[in-house]
């Protein structure tokens, strides 16, 4: 790299990472997960990985990058699903890790620095009687910043919804150019900084919603029947229990969570609950009226938050290297979404395993998929035309084969984004290749070898 020195003036050999072993799992995220992604992402590379310790630091980092035009591609914990870390076209990676600390907490909110960890984020709001509003689930290790901009939502969202439900209160961030601006951006204004990928500005600031904390409690529900199984939950979801996590899973995924797989049958439906304390005695009386068993005692020594959302892929995957997934939204409609379910069970039984995150968004009760597709036969056309099924049944498809914002499916309208891009990043070297492309519906077909590739890298794991 012609200006490695450059930054090793300004930040010191040690905060410089040149392209080599050392740089190998900056990338790497779960992108895995995806055949077609992992085989896409296979030869990233990357010139060189920064490390600054400050603010300062990391704003002199992007002044040199902005000035000597090179690309460069922020990174927090590289927890992300769909390459939103993985540099496409080489440049410099900025690991933010270490700029992190809770700069101030009040009713309501908290402000971090983009390094910042979920998890302190979290202890810092419960000592204040507070607590998150939405954090993401792989919260011990993920970055206030990675999450806003490579995240969707997760933990609290059966209750306070995702975060384009003002969960995120106000982002500043720095202008890539030679004199980096600071912008703030505060209510509406920061959808575009949301699970853009950090193709618009460079975070140094995030502010979160926080709310009233409970005392919550994990436990779990089993059915017989599937569509018994979603309807409780629907409507548990639309009652005046308070819910941070209401996660179904048809079976046989239940038997892909390990250490739960001997609290229940294989068979049983299951239904993971992180819920109000003192609100129990509601639930199970509930969860009776429509045919299931409420289990308060949760069976693990594993948390609760390691099974839900994408986490229950990593399960899948453990059990069926060969698996593949997908996400979707069914409809809100209560009757609408359960001839959805019953039509997937029979149109893909044992193939699309049902796995669904309940949601409360503006007063609507939002089914979020994140299925395991199971014996889905080794070619793009299988998938496609699953997609198309679904697709036809009215469930809208997130479509975690892409690196491509727009094709991910989560933001919709990219025209506030693209304008704001103009003048935060007027070079277009933040993230390059993410926003703007196409990629799934442009790539070729992916090599057969491929599957045997990722069981061999999961057996090394």
């Amino acid at each position: 790299m012609t200006h490695l020195q450059e930054f090793v003036d300004l930040l010191g050999a040690d905060r410089v990472l040149p392209a080599g072993p050392k740089v190998t799992g900056y990338l790497r995220d779960f992108s895995w997960y995806s055949p077609i992604l992992e085989n896409a992402l296979a030869d990233t590379t990357v010139d060189a990985v920064m490390r600054p310790r400050s603010l300062d630091d990391l704003t002199a980092v992007v002044a040199l990058a902005a000035e000597r035009r090179i690309p460069l591609t922020i990174r927090g914990a590289g927890t992300g699903n769909y390459g939103q870390s993985l540099p496409l076209r080489q440049g410099i990676v900025v690991d933010i890790k270490d700029i992190a600390g809770v700069l101030e907490i009040g009713a309501g909110r908290i402000a971090v620095l983009p390094g910042t960890l979920m998890q302190d984020a979290e202890a810092a709001a419960q000592e204040t009687g507070q607590e998150m509003a939405v954090m993401p689930s792989t919260y011990r290790v993920a970055t206030a910043s990675g999450f806003i901009c490579g995240g969707s939502g997760g933990l609290g969202g059966a209750a306070n919804g995702d975060l384009w439900d003002g969960n995120i209160l106000a982002v500043e961030m720095l202008t890539v150019e030679e004199k980096p601006r600071l912008i703030r951006l505060e209510g509406g204004d920061v959808r575009p900084v949301l699970h853009t990928y950090g193709t618009i500005g460079v975070v140094t600031r995030v502010e979160m919603r926080l709310v009233p904390a409970r005392d919550h409690r994990a436990m779990y529900a089993v059915f017989a029947d599937f569509q018994d199984a979603a309807g409780f939950a629907y409507d548990l979801t639309a009652s005046d229990v308070r819910l941070r996590l209401c996660s179904l899973h048809q079976a046989p995924i239940g038997s892909m969570l390990k250490p739960l797989a001997g609290a229940y049958d294989p068979a049983d439906h299951v239904l993971l609950l992180w819920a109000d304390a003192a609100h129990v005695a509601k639930v199970g009386a509930m969860a009776r009226r429509y045919g299931g068993r409420l289990e308060p005692d949760w069976p693990a020594k594993t948390h609760i938050t390691q099974f839900p959302f994408s986490h229950t892929i990593l399960w899948s995957r453990k059990a069926d290297p060969g698996s593949s997934w997908l996400q979707c939204e069914y409809s809100d409609d209560r009757e609408r979404f359960l001839g959805q379910t019953a039509s997937v069970s029979e149109r893909y039984p044992g193939v699309f395993l049902q796995h669904i995150e309940f949601i409360e968004s503006a007063g609507r009760i939002r089914p979020l998929g994140i299925p395991p597709l199971v014996g889905l036969p080794d070619h793009e056309a299988a998938l496609e035309e699953l997609m198309a099924y679904c697709a036809g049944l009215g469930i809208t498809l997130l479509n975690p084969h892409s690196y491509i914002v727009e094709e991910g499916g989560f933001v919709g309208d990219t025209a506030q984004v693209a304008t704001l891009k103009q003048t935060s990043d007027p070079y277009h070297i933040l993230n390059p290749g993410k926003l703007g492309e196409g990629f799934f519906t442009s790539r070729g077909p992916t090599p057969p070898s491929l599957r045997t590739r990722t069981r061999s890298k999961e057996k090394r794991a």
